[in-house]
């Protein structure tokens, strides 16, 4: 009982931070967007929770929404450290498969499961 209190706690705290985070990038883009853009370009203002929609739009065009990765700079560069570089996970079968496959053969399977999903 006691150690699903602490999970509990944990879970709130981090709730909690992420939150005021979150506030604090929110109102981060508003008062820059306020800023800048009504002068440079002539567009309104913004209010808090439109604000809070740009950033979240933001975030998921730039960075995924965190189910698949997504974004720029996390296509095939992210595995990078996982198949050649000094990952805990090395002892693996698909990278020794990987590691022993030629460039044309790996170019061909990324472009078979990348668009696989599409």
């Amino acid at each position: 009982m006691k150690n699903l209190f602490k999970r509990a706690l944990w879970a709130l705290t981090g709730i909690g931070i992420f939150a005021l985070i979150s506030a604090v990038f929110t109102l981060a883009v508003m008062f820059l967007w306020n800023w800048l853009l009504p002068v440079i370009f002539d567009l309104p203002k913004i209010n808090y929770i439109q604000a809070a929609g740009l950033f979240l739009l933001t975030r998921i065009l730039f960075s995924g929404i965190g189910i698949t990765g997504g974004g720029f700079g996390h296509g095939r560069n992210r595995h990078e450290k996982f198949l050649f570089g000094n990952d805990p996970r090395r002892n693996n079968p698909f990278r020794e498969k990987w590691l022993n496959m030629s460039e044309e053969e790996r170019n061909d399977f990324l472009k078979h499961h990348h668009n696989i999903f599409r």
